[in-house]
């Protein structure tokens, strides 16, 4: 019908309408905690403050039950567009696109349409001349029925607008079929071969006993993770590259390959393999060596999380760049899908412990120089222009690679020591322990009487002080890391097992008739000291057994 309007109001069983219902449930929720403890919480007053500020921010349509979109005879309007009336002369086109699962009407205005662009400016609208109105209020049949509508309108009221804008649909879809055909003929080998070293690694773990899922960092430390000590200390460089394609179990290495393909896909197929590979593994290693200043310090680093973030930096300034020559639609999914992913990874990278953030910005930035750089998208350039742009650009990136591992800071682990001790104390501790039950045994037998005093002595001199004094030097050849409280653990164990050693001859000395004038003092001494030390190895244990549970 000629003078049809179609209006659309906000609706609670919209996805918007669920989302304020649930901000305003919490912030209700806050408030009675807030009143009904024995103290008023301020925090949990303004938490609820805050929720429903936020929900009367986001579902505002749903409370002032404002029009989300009216189409008439005259235009579009509606209450993102100031509740003015853009008339159908002044639209170009109008189009529809769906970005994280939100649907916009998107209205290209012409850029001599002053008064319209004026009228409708809002604080994000920008200086494009176009206007977005978010649909999510709407439910989704609505969703459906107003794009239709507001297209359908505009054909029928556009005049030569609409013509030109059926030109212009049609001819970018010629040019994305184009676009999607010469892609295609390209096969992305170099992230296929990425992606099996990085599986192949980690099948290589499992097959060598290492935990699939929770792998320790000295198995991944033994099979080249990256570390600030063993790279700056030991020279070992070449951490910095083997550390990537080691993850700390399946679903790490899942989660990489999966932020990996679709972007990598994309950029092997713009860039050719060449080139995806330069950025790839010149991320790997600025993420890396951007570590050892931060999380390699302290922690071994694995993941190929750096190099991913090179690649999604890589394909959006690409994209930026190389505009003209990126289908509009294509170009816009990959501005807003992997520009929200780097925004939501790296905020999820500083509010959680245990993620090497570090490594994240420094692929992201070598990524994204690289990106924007490198020659060409998918047109073809002149080989050797390509080629001697390449060069510069790895020359440059390499540079900066090499400046961060040269101004690394004074390491603070020593990793390949701390984890050498480990393994020689999970050998050392249970015949320390085993050294030191025995003793304990024959030490309640003869107080029980079942174990004449001679027999003691007896059993000190061949069986105890020989199997301590093997403890002793066992523990002496553990290496000191520095940094590990290990170094603390293996220095009580020493001392406890020296003090007792020493309390072991004195009592052998005195039954034999030979002590010494000072040695009943030193006995005492003794004694103190090794209550002293056996409590402080038993806190340190009980410390180090709950932080591994933690």
């Amino acid at each position: 019908m000629p003078d049809s309007v179609w209006q659309y109001k906000a609706s609670w069983r919209s996805s918007m309408g669920m989302l304020t219902m649930v901000l305003l449930l919490f912030a209700g929720i806050c408030a009675l905690l807030a009143f009904a403890g024995p103290r008023f919480s301020i925090g949990l007053a303004a938490g609820a403050a805050f929720l429903g500020w936020l929900a009367w921010a986001l579902g505002k349509p749903l409370f002032t039950r404002d029009w989300i979109v009216r189409i008439g005879p005259r235009g579009i309007s509606g209450y993102l567009l100031n509740g003015r009336t853009v008339p159908w002369r002044d639209i170009r086109d109008v189009g529809v696109e769906t970005v994280q699962k939100n649907t916009f009407l998107v209205l290209h205005l012409a850029a001599d349409a002053t008064e319209s662009l004026e009228k409708t400016r809002r604080l994000f609208s920008g200086r494009k001349p176009e206007r977005r109105l978010v649909l999510t209020a709407l439910r989704k049949e609505d969703i459906a029925q107003a794009t239709a509508a507001a297209q359908g309108t505009f054909a029928e009221r556009a005049g030569s607008n609409a013509a030109a804008a059926v030109a212009a649909r049609q001819e970018e879809a010629r040019f994305e079929e184009a676009f999607a055909q010469q892609l295609v003929q390209r096969t992305p080998w170099a992230l296929y071969l990425v992606v099996a070293l990085s599986v192949l690694a980690w099948l290589g773990n499992v097959l060598s006993g290492v935990s699939p899922f929770a792998p320790a960092s000295a198995d991944l430390f033994r099979w080249g993770a990256n570390s600030a000590w063993a790279v700056t200390r030991d020279h070992q460089y070449w951490r910095l590259l083997t550390g990537t394609f080691l993850h700390g179990g399946a679903i790490h290495l899942g989660m990489n390959m999966l932020g990996l393909w679709s972007a990598g896909l994309l950029l092997n197929r713009l860039h050719g393999n060449a080139q995806f590979l330069l950025v790839y593994f010149l991320s790997a290693l600025a993420g890396a060596s951007a570590s050892l200043h931060f999380g390699a310090q302290t922690a071994v680093s694995v993941g190929a999380s750096g190099a991913v973030f090179g690649v999604v930096a890589a394909l959006v300034a690409a994209v930026r760049k190389h505009r003209g020559q990126v289908p509009k639609a294509l170009a816009q999914q990959i501005m807003t899908s992997e520009a929200v992913f780097l925004v939501y990874a790296l905020f999820n990278g500083f509010v959680r412990e245990g993620i090497d953030n570090a490594a994240h910005v420094g692929g992201l930035l070598a990524g994204a120089a690289m990106g924007w750089m490198l020659m060409g998208a998918v047109g073809e350039a002149r080989r050797g222009t390509r080629i001697a742009r390449g060069a510069a650009v790895a020359a440059a990136v390499l540079v900066a690679i090499g400046a961060m591992v040269a101004t690394t800071p004074s390491p603070r682990v020593d990793h390949g020591s701390m984890f050498a001790a480990a393994g020689q104390l999970q050998v050392v501790m249970p015949r320390g322990q085993a050294a030191h039950a025995a003793l304990h045994k024959d030490l309640q037998e003869a107080k029980a009487g079942r174990m004449t005093q001679q027999q003691l002595v007896q059993a000190v001199q061949d069986v105890h002080l020989p199997a301590l004094r093997r403890v002793q030097a066992e523990l002496a050849q553990v290496p000191r890391a520095q940094g590990s409280p290990l170094t603390e653990l293996t220095a009580d164990m020493q001392q406890l097992t020296a003090v007792t050693i020493e309390g072991l001859e004195l009592e052998v000395r005195a039954s034999q008739g030979q002590a010494r004038p000072e040695d009943p003092d030193r006995g005492e001494s003794l004694k103190r000291e090794m209550q002293l030390v056996s409590q402080r190895l038993q806190d340190r244990l009980a410390a180090q057994k709950a932080k591994q549970k933690s």
